[in-house]
């Protein structure tokens, strides 16, 4: 029975994700590595799933451990400049034909593995063509790359057709010049610019060898990644994808995720499951923010009554909360309040209590303490409030790094004097807008 509860409550908790995703467009990479593994025909399955829950896919494999294979296979060796694979004349041939035997395996294992799964009897059709248009590298340091490319241009309205006819578009790491040349291209890069083009809902980089971290499901916005690019120890490996990251948020892609596909199911996980499994690099956080509403007090008074029992926060009742509401805004995720601040005008001056911010545990790392802060801040200039101030007692640094500063001659409004509790010992910031 147990087991059964547990089902139903999965399911359901499954229910606004499977209706979110409907006719969304994802576009997946999935390393060779993962395709020649014994966890593809999972995979497999997982896909096959997606596009019957109506989510519209374009899947580009990766290549690399396959033309090592194959070169090596052919006593031939690739020379690489600023860890790109130089392609030649002699070595392209080879390489076209791993990355042909690639997307043909992959095909093979789609159409195989349905009659094993309760998809049997579905009809999966593959879409390829020449989609992508490239262009050579060209001079790099004064090293000529040759068929080395980068992509040029993405046929996005044809993609966008075979994907309204429900077929799910698969493409490789080529890209073919307008006068008839190949280019060999790197397949992390080829996805941020697919993804970027179709302005798609969600990139998602497959890949093997995830960090134990990323099993929390963990959410981070471009400036975190930004902070992570600046740490000596980081892999090139994930240096690119999240420079990859990056670049397709900016391309208005609204989420990317890195998935291990060592765990079985993680891509189900992650799309499915409130909490994720992964990374998630967004700088749209779920429904975004908004106004509180009074409908938002039991949500608000969950997320901050372990910051107020820890000390963090002054407790605040709920009649309180009731008063106080239309000066709350909050941020959401599926129905859960995650983030809230308040902001508080005094009645008699053109000045502004900040308070009352908490954000989820879950989601600290997200970026969206900074991102209320910034609202409030525009809501209060757009009152002609001209200064701000909080009182906190333990995250003084974070507001000073935020432009606040600490006065010792400030004296509080006569309204929040009357509620002030000296005890606490609460630095008083101020900043000026």
């Amino acid at each position: 029975m147990g087991n059964t509860q547990d089902y139903v409550e999965w399911f359901r908790g499954a229910a606004p994700y499977i209706k979110a995703h409907r006719r969304k467009t994802f576009v997946v990479m999935v390393s060779d590595e993962v395709i020649y593994s014994d966890r593809f025909i999972g995979l497999v399955h997982d896909i096959a799933l997606l596009k019957h829950l109506g989510i519209k896919l374009v899947i580009l494999h990766g290549s690399r451990s396959s033309i090592d294979s194959h070169l090596a296979n052919n006593n031939l060796q690739s020379s690489f400049h600023r860890n790109i694979r130089i392609t030649d004349s002699v070595t392209l041939p080879y390489i076209v034909q791993a990355i042909n035997a690639v997307r043909t395996h992959f095909e093979a294992q789609l159409s195989m593995g349905l009659p094993n799964t309760p998809m049997s009897g579905s009809e999966i059709t593959l879409a390829s063509g020449n989609f992508v248009t490239g262009m050579p590298l060209g001079v790099i340091d004064g090293v000529d790359m040759q068929h080395s490319g980068k992509v040029r241009f993405i046929k996005h309205e044809a993609i966008n057709a075979l994907l309204e006819l429900n077929h799910i578009v698969l493409l490789s790491n080529l890209g073919y010049s307008r006068t008839g040349e190949v280019f060999n291209l790197p397949t992390e890069e080829l996805a941020a610019e697919v993804a970027g083009a179709l302005r798609a809902d969600k990139l998602i980089y497959l890949h093997p060898g995830a960090q134990e971290s990323e099993q929390q499901g963990i959410t981070l916005s471009t400036a975190d990644c930004e902070l992570l690019l600046q740490q000596s120890d980081i892999a090139d490996e994930r240096k690119n994808l999240l420079c990859q990251a990056i670049q397709a948020i900016r391309a208005e892609v609204k989420r990317v995720h890195f998935i291990d596909q060592q765990v079985d199911g993680g891509l189900l996980l992650e799309l499915f499951t409130r909490n994720g499994y992964g990374v998630m690099i967004t700088n749209l956080f779920y429904e975004g923010s908004r106004a509180a509403s009074i409908d938002d007090i039991g949500g608000i008074v969950s997320l901050i009554e372990p910051l107020e029992q820890s000390g963090i926060l002054v407790t605040r009742t709920r009649e309180q909360l009731e008063l106080q509401i239309r000066h709350f805004q909050v941020i959401e995720k599926d129905g859960m309040i995650i983030a809230c601040i308040a902001c508080i005008p005094d009645p008699d001056d053109k000045i502004a209590e900040i308070a009352c911010l908490a954000v989820h545990q879950d989601y600290q790392r997200a970026g969206l303490a900074s991102q209320l802060l910034a609202i409030a801040e525009e809501r209060a200039r757009k009152t002609d409030i001209k200064q701000l101030y909080t009182l906190t007692t333990r995250t003084s640094h974070w507001f000073i790094e935020h432009g606040f500063r600490q006065d010792h001659q400030f004296e509080l409004p006569s309204a929040r004097r009357a509620n002030y509790n000296p005890e606490r010992g609460s630095k008083i910031l101020l900043k000026s807008l």
